[in-house]
C-alpha cells in the first residue's frame, strides 16, 4: 500500500473568518493558492489515487477538495473520522486495513497526528518531534509489509515550497 499523507492548508485564525470553533476554520486565499499549486504538482508526479479521506474539519475537507478537484478524484473523496485531530494511529489503521492492500491513499489531516502516525509506521514510536510537518506538506509511505509499527518505509516528504515549486508557483 502507497500511503500519502499531507496537512491540510493554512487557516484563519479563530474567528477571523466568522469561526466559532477550531472546526469550522477555514482555508486562507493563500493557503487555497499554495493547495492547487500543490495538486498540480502531484500531477506532474503521476500521482494516482485510489481513495482520498479526509478529516471532517472544515481546514482538511477543504485542502482535500481542492486536490481532489484539480486531480479529478472528487469521486473517491470521502470524509474519515480517523483523521480527526487525537484520533491516534490504531483507528487510522483500522480502517485502512479495509483498503485493497495495492491501494494507494492519500490522506488529508492534522498535526500532531500526522507526525505521530508516520514515525508509528515508520519507526514504531510515537516520538515524533523529528518531523517537521509544515502545513501543506506530503509524505509518502510504502507499506509493503503491512501497516505494523516499524514496518513502513519512508520514501519522502515534500515541503510546501518544494510542492509550490513543483507545481509552477514560487
Amino acid at each position: 500500500m502507497e500511503l500519502y499523507l499531507m496537512r491540510h492548508a493554512i487557516a484563519h485564525d479563530l474567528g477571523a473568518d466568522g469561526s466559532r470553533t477550531d472546526a469550522e476554520r477555514t482555508v486562507t486565499d493563500e493557503g487555497r493558492a499554495n493547495t492547487r499549486a500543490a495538486a498540480h504538482a502531484m500531477r506532474r508526479l503521476e500521482l494516482d489515487f485510489d481513495t482520498v479521506w479526509t478529516s471532517p474539519l472544515v481546514r482538511a475537507r477543504q485542502t482535500a477538495a481542492i486536490v481532489a478537484e484539480v486531480l479529478n478524484k472528487t469521486h473517491v473523496l470521502r470524509e474519515a473520522p480517523e483523521l480527526a485531530l487525537g484520533a491516534g494511529p490504531d483507528r487510522l489503521i483500522q480502517a485502512l486495513t479495509r483498503l485493497n492492500r495495492q491501494a494507494s491513499a492519500l490522506l488529508v489531516g492534522h498535526e500532531p497526528d500526522l507526525s505521530r502516525f508516520v514515525a508509528f509506521l515508520v519507526w514504531g514510536s510515537l516520538d515524533a518531534d523529528r518531523i517537521a510537518f509544515k502545513k501543506g506538506a506530503l509524505c509518502r509511505l510504502d507499506c509493503q509489509l503491512g501497516l505494523r509499527p516499524g514496518k513502513a518505509t519512508l520514501r519522502w516528504l515534500l515541503t510546501p515550497k518544494q510542492l509550490r515549486l513543483l507545481g509552477g508557483r514560487s
